[in-house]
C-alpha cells in the first residue's frame, strides 16, 4: 500500500490590503483567476473530476488517499504546504496550469526541500504541452503525467510499489521522466470505453478531514445543493483555441458513458448528498442524440425526479433532443458560441448556423430552460467591427444570460501555434496567460487595450438591451422564483446587486 497525496494546490497572489487574485484550474477546461477579498471563498468552483477519478481507482487498489483541494477551501500556501509536512505522503499529484506553473514549480521546490525523499508527478495541460522543458530545467520533478491520467498514474504507482525498473516503467503508456539526463515519453492512450473508470470519490473531496462535495458549484445553478457530474469526454468539433479537447484529449473521438452508468450516478448523488440539482460540466453533453436519448429515457423509466442541467452545444441539438431533456427534468443549458462574426467562426473551425442558433434558443425558452451562451473576444483576425458583430449576435438572441470573455492561447492549441508563427503574443511570461482578464494577443487593426476595454463594457450593454425586451423580463422573473425555491431568499440580493452593477457600468 502506498500513500498518496491528489492535490489541488491554492495560488493566491495579493493585491492589496483587502484584495487577492486567486487562481481556478483543476477541473476548469479554461485555467483563470478571479479578484475577490482575502477572506471570501471562490464563488466558482469546479469539480476537478481527474483527481476525484484518480482517487478512485487508487482506492479500489488498496492505497491510501489523502486528497486536498486548496482551491475549494480558500487554502493560503502555508496551510497547504503543512497538510503535506504533516502527511508525509510517498507520492503528490497534482495539477498545473498555464498562469501558475512558475508558481506550481517554486510550491514543488519547497516540498522537496523538506521532503526529499517524495516522488513528486505533475499533470495538466501545461504539463502536458511542456513536459520536455519542465524535466529539463528541474530535477524535482519524478515524472510527469500526459493527458487524461487516471490510468497511467495508476499504473505508474503500482510500478513504484513493486519497485519496477526504469525500463519496465517505460511500457507505461502516457507517462514522461528523466533517464540518464534524457527525456523519455510514451504517448498517451485515450481511456475508452469510459465505463472502466469507477465513479469519482466524491466524499474525499475537497479532503479527507471535512469532505463535502456540495461545495463545489457553478453559478449557472438553480438549486442547492448541486453535484457536477460527466457523462461524456470531448467534442466532435476542432476550435482552434479550445485547450481540452487538444491537449487532454489530443483531438480524439467523442466519447460517452452508457446511459445506465449516468443515471445510476445521478440516483448515487441524489441520495448521498440530497443533491436538488445535477450540472453536467461535460465538454458537449449533446454531442451524440442517440446518447442523450438514451439517458432521457433511462431518468424516466425509473422515475427519477431531479432538476438537471448541461453544458452542451446549439448546432447539435435538435428540437426533439430539446422537448426530451425538458421532460426528463433539465432546466437549464450552456453552449458555446464564441462570435458573431461567419470569416472568425470559419478560420477557428467553429460550425455556427445564425439560424439554427435562433431556432434553438427559442425552442429552450418554450420549455423554460434556461439558456446561457458564451462569447469571446480576441480570436483570429478580431477587429473593431467584429466584435460588434459578436455583441449584435448575443443582443438577437432569446437566451437568459450571457458570458463574454477574453480568448487566451494556450499553449497545446493551434491558436497558440498560430499567433506564435506570426508573432502577435504579447505575452512576457507564463504568468500573463489568465483566461480572464486580458489580452496577450496583438492584432493588425486592434490593440490588446481595445479588445479588453469592449470586454468590459459588453455585458453591460447586452442587459440594457434585454432589460426593456417584455418577454425576457417576464422570464427572468420566472427563472428568479425558480431559484428562490431552490436556493433560498438570499438569492434575491445576489441577483439583484449583479443586476445594478451591471446595468450601471
Amino acid at each position: 500500500m502506498m500513500k498518496i497525496f491528489l492535490a489541488n494546490p491554492p495560488c493566491r497572489i495579493q493585491i492589496n490590503e483587502g484584495e487577492e487574485r486567486y487562481f481556478v484550474r483543476a477541473g476548469s477546461r479554461w485555467p483563470f483567476s478571479v479578484i475577490k477579498k482575502i477572506n471570501q471563498s471562490p464563488d466558482y468552483i469546479p469539480f476537478p473530476f481527474y483527481l476525484a477519478y484518480t482517487a478512485a481507482i487508487l482506492e479500489k487498489n488498496g492505497h491510501q488517499v489523502i486528497v486536498d483541494d486548496g482551491v475549494a477551501t480558500n487554502q493560503s500556501e502555508s496551510e497547504f504546504l503543512e497538510k503535506v509536512f504533516e502527511t508525509k505522503p510517498q507520492i503528490i499529484l497534482f495539477e498545473t496550469s498555464t498562469p501558475t506553473i512558475n508558481y506550481d514549480l517554486e510550491l514543488v521546490r519547497k516540498i522537496k526541500n523538506r521532503l526529499d525523499e517524495v516522488v513528486i508527478c505533475l499533470a495538466g495541460t501545461h504539463a502536458t504541452s511542456f513536459y520536455k522543458e519542465i524535466l529539463k530545467n528541474t530535477d524535482d520533478i519524478d515524472y510527469i503525467l500526459l493527458a487524461e491520467y487516471e490510468l497511467s498514474f495508476s499504473r505508474l504507482v503500482d510500478a513504484l510499489e513493486k519497485k519496477w525498473s526504469m525500463g519496465k516503467i517505460e511500457e507505461i503508456e502516457g507517462i514522461a521522466f528523466k533517464k540518464e539526463k534524457k527525456v523519455f515519453w510514451s504517448e498517451p492512450k485515450l481511456i475508452d470505453p469510459l465505463d472502466q473508470l469507477p465513479v469519482p470519490a466524491r466524499r474525499l473531496f475537497p479532503n479527507n478531514t471535512n469532505p463535502d462535495p456540495t461545495i463545489y458549484w457553478d453559478g449557472f445553478c438553480q438549486y442547492k445543493p448541486a453535484i457536477q457530474m460527466h457523462a461524456s469526454r470531448g467534442c466532435p468539433f476542432r476550435c482552434n483555441f479550445c485547450l481540452w479537447n487538444q491537449v487532454m484529449y489530443r483531438n480524439s473521438k467523442y466519447r460517452f458513458f452508457s446511459a445506465k452508468r449516468v443515471v445510476d450516478e445521478m440516483e448515487e448523488v441524489a441520495r448521498k448528498y440530497k443533491a436538488r440539482e445535477i450540472y453536467f460540466d461535460d465538454d458537449t453533453f449533446t454531442a451524440n442524440k442517440k446518447q442523450v436519448l438514451s439517458i432521457c429515457e433511462e431518468i424516466k423509466e425509473r422515475k427519477l425526479k431531479i432538476n438537471w442541467s448541461v453544458m452542451g452545444d446549439a448546432m447539435v441539438t435538435d428540437k426533439e433532443m430539446v422537448e426530451a431533456m425538458a421532460d426528463a427534468g433539465c432546466i437549464g443549458i450552456k453552449f458555446g458560441v464564441e462570435s458573431g462574426s461567419r470569416e472568425i467562426l470559419k478560420h477557428i473551425e467553429k460550425p455556427v448556423n445564425f439560424k439554427k442558433l435562433k431556432e434553438f434558443t427559442n425552442w429552450c425558452a418554450k420549455k423554460r430552460i434556461k439558456t446561457h451562451a458564451t462569447f469571446t473576444f480576441g480570436l483570429s483576425g478580431e477587429t473593431g467591427k467584429t466584435m460588434e458583430e459578436t455583441l449584435n449576435l448575443a443582443k438577437s438572441l432569446d437566451v437568459d444570460s450571457v458570458q463574454f470573455s477574453i480568448t487566451t492561447p494556450f499553449p497545446g492549441t493551434r491558436y497558440f501555434e498560430e499567433v506564435k508563427k506570426e508573432k502577435l503574443l504579447l505575452a512576457e511570461n507564463w504568468n500573463d496567460f489568465d483566461g480572464a482578464s486580458q489580452s496577450v494577443v496583438k492584432f493588425k487593426n486592434l490593440s490588446s487595450e481595445v479588445v479588453k476595454n469592449y470586454w468590459q463594457g459588453a455585458s453591460g450593454k447586452w442587459l440594457r438591451y434585454k432589460f426593456f425586451k417584455a418577454s425576457w423580463a417576464i422570464r427572468q422573473f420566472y427563472f428568479l422564483r425558480r431559484m428562490i425555491k431552490g436556493q433560498g431568499l438570499t438569492v434575491i440580493w445576489t441577483k439583484t446587486s449583479r443586476l445594478i452593477n451591471l446595468l450601471f457600468s
